[in-house]
């Protein structure tokens, strides 16, 4: 974490706080949290309002102890980290010169540590001081003209950051005049992304900058899923309170996928392959803020139900920023689902460390060809994004043609991952 925005404060100047107690909360760039109290006394003075966005370690408020006066001068708010961080002491370095070039050097004005000595290890000579002399004064740079513009132009262009040098002026001469600014400022719209919006942007072009990307995809039967989708609804709406969705069911055919095709599963830290045994799967959530990625830990483990409750648990919270950092935290698999936006195929940027990432699309009827014949099937299209330095193309199409089958035949996986008595109500 570089930086963090505050969003509330929960205490006022002057309230009494004790050591511990929530003091205000902080948008980080995954998450919204609460901090606490570092000390106990009076809330004296905060000097970052509500909505700021500041370094870490930068004072944001100031807390009294019992007793204490205020200041005469609140400190400026800015950040401490340099004072933190002791730093060696620079040392000068070190001229080295011949006594001849040490006395022309005082009799001219010359300031030795400007000279490159040519002598034998680096020892400045007087024929350096003299090429020194001799080398013409750099040549002076003229100041670009002043652009004309009217003191209310000028003050509105500071005030909104706007280079008076991307204008054109209406008013006699070219000048700039105010209106002129206004005009120019209608045609941009510049919109500040958020926390979540920024670090998705930097760890997508990372991802995509760094991972070599492959891409693979195929289209399954998914008439089978659907079935069994209806059969499950439910059981499975008793047993979690939540309507069993197709995310739910794909969770847990990739999990169950993953567990013979450990290099899908994988991640790749520097230089080397890391391989896990848990099956952690994270899936691609859009809230207002932008995207986010809960994780389901153990998705193998677990239940249609159980993946169910959960699944719908965190995107309660992601839509409510109230999900934690460890719900963010330990995916090796990612799924990301557009098939409820009428997406019917695309490809997905990998999300680092991990190894590879499936993007699903709509579940619709297209037409097949079945014993020679056309006929109409509801169908998925499956798009799978690999890193080609954990694993290659044969590895990522055996993984997804394994996939593609429990998907045609995921019976087999459901009644395994169900209670008796679900299966016995479906």
């Amino acid at each position: 974490m570089e930086e963090g925005t505050i969003v509330r404060w929960l205490k006022a100047e002057g309230e009494e706080i004790e050591k511990g107690e929530p003091l205000f909360e902080v948008q980080t760039d995954k998450v919204t949290m609460e901090v606490e109290a570092p000390a106990s006394g009076t809330l004296a003075k905060i000097l970052v309002s509500d909505g700021e966005t500041v370094p870490v370690v930068q004072v944001i408020a100031c807390i009294l102890e019992p007793g204490e006066e205020a200041p005469e001068e609140w400190p400026i708010p800015e950040p401490v980290k340099e004072a933190l961080i002791p730093r060696p002491a620079v040392m000068p370095a070190k001229v080295v010169a011949t006594l001849a070039a040490k006395r022309m050097a005082r009799e001219r004005g010359v300031d030795l540590t400007q000279i490159e000595g040519t002598g034998e290890r680096d020892v400045i000579t007087s024929e350096d001081i003299q090429r020194f002399l001799e080398k013409p004064p750099p040549a002076v740079i003229a100041a670009p003209p002043r652009i004309k513009a009217s003191p209310r132009a000028r003050r509105l262009a500071q005030e909104t950051g706007i280079s008076l040098s991307e204008i054109e002026g209406s008013g006699p001469g070219g000048r700039i005049m105010e209106q002129d600014i206004l005009d120019f400022l209608a045609t941009q719209k510049l919109v500040t992304p958020s926390p979540i919006q920024r670090i998705t942007a930097e760890r997508m072009s990372e991802s995509f900058t760094t991972a070599p990307h492959f891409y693979l995809t195929l289209e399954a039967q998914a008439t089978r899923l659907v079935e069994w989708r209806e059969r499950l609804i439910p059981a499975i709406e008793e047993d979690a309170g939540v309507r069993l969705t197709f995310t739910d069911m794909l969770i847990l055919l990739v999990a169950k996928a993953l567990q013979d095709h450990p290099l899908a599963n994988a991640s790749w830290e520097d230089g080397r392959i890391r391989l896990v045994k848990e099956i952690n799967l994270g899936m691609a959530i859009v809230v207002e803020e932008g995207l986010i990625v809960p994780v389901i830990k153990d998705a193998d483990q677990k239940g249609l139900a159980d993946i169910a409750g959960e699944r719908f648990g965190l995107a309660d919270k992601a839509a409510k920023g109230k999900l934690s950092l460890e719900e963010l935290e330990g995916g090796t698999f990612t799924l990301t689902n557009l098939g409820m936006f009428g997406v019917d195929e695309f490809g997905a940027i990998i999300n680092p460390p991990q190894s590879a990432i499936l993007a699903v699309g709509r579940i619709a009827e297209r037409a097949v060809v079945e014993n020679g014949k056309v006929v109409v099937r509801p169908t998925i299209h499956l798009t799978l994004s690999v890193d080609h330095r954990v694993l290659d193309g044969a590895e990522g199409a055996r993984f997804l043609g394994d996939l593609k089958s429990l998907i045609e035949e995921p019976g087999e996986v459901f009644i395994g991952g169900s209670r008796q008595d679900d299966l016995e109500a479906a």
